[in-house]
């Protein structure tokens, strides 16, 4: 699992771990799937005890590199 540099970041403004997104990445139930510039991407939204994320990913070269991490933020009318 490689994480980019813009993952990083995002992760640390939303407080995701990097062994929270890889759980994500192995348990999370697929919730996005779509070609951006010729480039399939993926996203997996995972449930963890105090918060919901979403890890964008993509594979290259056999191995699943994370583009983008965020927590799902609920309406109040979702709660």
């Amino acid at each position: 699992m490689i994480v980019s540099d813009h993952a990083k970041d995002e992760m640390q403004k939303a407080d995701i771990t990097e062994n929270e997104a890889k759980q994500c990445l192995e348990h999370g139930e697929l919730e996005i799937k779509e070609i951006v510039k010729g480039e399939v991407r993926y996203g997996k939204k995972l449930d963890l005890k105090n918060k919901t994320i979403i890890v964008i990913y993509t594979l290259r070269a056999n191995e699943e590199r994370i583009i983008t991490a965020y927590i799902v933020r609920r309406k109040k009318w979702q709660n």
